[in-house]
């Protein structure tokens, strides 16, 4: 599957999302007719798979424009109010998380 095939398909779905406001990462899935046509992921690596072919990258990128926007959600408890992509939440430490999530 090319780029352009896959900006195609994915611009006929509905784009959800899921994301991590206290590591500023995001889960984004693309939905047609109730099936689920890509996954991706954004924070550390960026990355789209659909239909077996994997984009990565600045062509991930892309493709995470394609689609209309759906539900969007968070996948955390601590973060900020706020959304910022990219940016881990001040004072986060995988001690703290680890303790929130534990009670240890």
């Amino acid at each position: 599957m090319t780029l352009d095939e896959a900006k195609k398909l994915l611009t006929e779905c509905i784009r959800e999302e899921l994301r991590d406001h206290a590591f500023g990462d995001a889960e984004v899935y693309w939905m047609k007719d109730g099936q689920e046509e890509a996954a991706g992921y954004f924070g550390s690596k960026a990355e789209v798979e659909i239909r077996g072919t994997i984009f990565k990258g600045p062509d991930a990128h892309e493709l995470r424009k394609c689609g209309t926007i759906g539900a969007v959600e968070r996948n955390d408890s601590t973060g900020p109010d706020q959304y910022v992509e990219g940016q881990c939440m001040p004072g986060l430490t995988i001690e703290g998380v680890r303790k929130e999530l534990t009670g240890e």
